[in-house]
């Protein structure tokens, strides 16, 4: 939230209207008089004339303060920020503790992202005004800003205590408890918000995110279709309520969302991935294994697209273009031992001995007692024709193997082979 939505007012001091009867240049002016020219030119949209008088006015007066705050009002006017806190400086060195000067420096520094220093004016002002309104939303604003939200929420309660219809604090006040992960809390000040204020749309997506945080999804499935009653081109929204209907098992809801939403983004590939999961919980194979090839033609060093399509590839019995999906995996992770070890055994299934005897060699040259390639090598040779020399890897890698399934996993290997029973 920006820092005027978040304050609810504008940080803009008020000129001080002198009352005096216009005069000319010519005419011998008093500080006074000089004042209320500035504020003529001001009116008038001459500023650098009012500048003029407000500095005239302040040579002939250099000890009174009101005309350092008037011209001081003029600088946050015109948004010279620096100019004014000078300004405000010179009323606070004439007349200390005046809570109306810390109060508009304090806003001058906010205005300049000079937190610190705003804060100690505020602080200031409410050790005087304890009740000061804009004191303590202007504080609030600078907690939540430097995440102490707490804090935040302590002056927020204050100001909802003195006005319990301002919508703005209720509001606010949501979104630090939401910063402190106190969801409910937050919950219940966007609701109070919206009670005040219906149309407040950023309230309505606040809360959704509230309440999917809070684990309560069916609330936050209907402020989402709320939302998108108002909004149904948002984006982030249809998504977000695709990923809520994906997580209640309604997944064509879910696939209904996602294809409005690559609709509009048809280059998101994370969008396709998303409906291919969806559609693979329906069952619909052949759509998901579309969707997730338009996700790798998009993103195609995206490895978790190739993981998402081996998947279907393995569960299809499609070991040729499994192999396709490893092998751009391992170019992608080429120092992930078990990729070579699965192309290898897939590459075994469809009698390629030297492919997959080239994979298992591979990983015993980074891991020389890997059990599950010596085995797969031995598997190879045997297959190959020399049975001895495969029975002597398979037995070496009995030897290492520490997983009892490992352990019987070789042992058939070897009764297959010929040679056994192995303890």
């Amino acid at each position: 939230m920006s820092m005027n939505r978040f304050i609810g007012l504008a940080l803009v001091s008020t000129l001080i209207w002198v009352a005096a009867p216009r005069l000319t240049n010519a005419e011998e002016l008093s500080a006074e008089e000089y004042t209320a020219r500035a504020v003529q030119n001001v009116k008038e949209g001459k500023q650098t004339e009012a500048q003029a008088d407000f500095d005239k006015a302040i040579e002939l007066a250099p000890d009174k303060p009101i005309y350092y705050r008037n011209r001081a009002a003029f600088f946050a006017l015109t948004k010279q920020w620096d100019k004014a806190i000078a300004d405000y400086d010179n009323v606070l060195k004439l007349e200390k503790d005046d809570p109306a000067t810390e109060l508009n420096r304090g806003c001058a520094y906010l205005q300049l992202g000079k937190m610190d220093q705003a804060l100690d004016d505020f602080d200031a002002v409410l050790k005087i005004q304890p009740d000061s309104d804009r004191a303590l939303r202007y504080r609030a604003y600078i907690y939540a800003a430097q995440k102490q939200n707490a804090k935040a929420v302590d002056d927020l309660t204050k100001l909802i205590e003195k006005n319990p219809n301002d919508a703005q604090s209720y509001k606010a006040r949501g979104e630090a408890n939401a910063a402190l992960e106190k969801w409910n809390d937050a919950i219940a000040d966007y609701s109070k918000t919206l009670e005040l204020n219906p149309k407040d749309f950023e309230s309505l997506s606040a809360r959704a995110l509230a309440y999917l945080h809070a684990g309560d999804k069916d609330r936050a499935l209907a402020d989402l279709n709320a939302i998108l009653e108002t909004k149904p081109d948002d984006l982030e929204f249809l998504k977000l309520r695709a990923q809520v209907n994906y997580e209640k098992d309604q997944f064509d809801p879910a696939i209904a969302d996602y294809s409005k939403a690559i609709g509009l983004k048809s280059d998101d590939a994370s969008l396709y991935s998303a409906r291919g999961f969806a559609r693979l919980k329906k069952g619909d194979k052949s759509g998901a294994l579309e969707d997730f090839s338009k996700a790798i033609v998009l993103r195609p060093s995206e490895e978790a697209y190739y993981t998402d399509r081996l998947y279907i590839y393995l569960s299809q019995g499609d070991a040729e273009n499994a192999i396709g999906d490893l092998t751009h995996l391992i170019v992608l992770k080429p120092d992930v031992t078990d990729l070579y070890l699965r192309r290898a055994d897939l590459y075994l299934k469809l009698n390629k001995y030297d492919e997959a005897r080239a994979d298992y060699e591979k990983v015993l040259a980074k891991d020389p007692k890997n059990a599950t390639a010596l085995a797969g090598e031995g598997e190879v040779i045997a297959k190959k024709g020399d049975r001895r020399a495969g029975a002597a890897k398979l037995q070496q890698a009995l030897q290492l193997a520490s997983d009892p399934k490992d352990k019987e996993r070789i042992q058939v290997k070897l009764r297959e082979i010929g040679v056994g029973p192995l303890q």
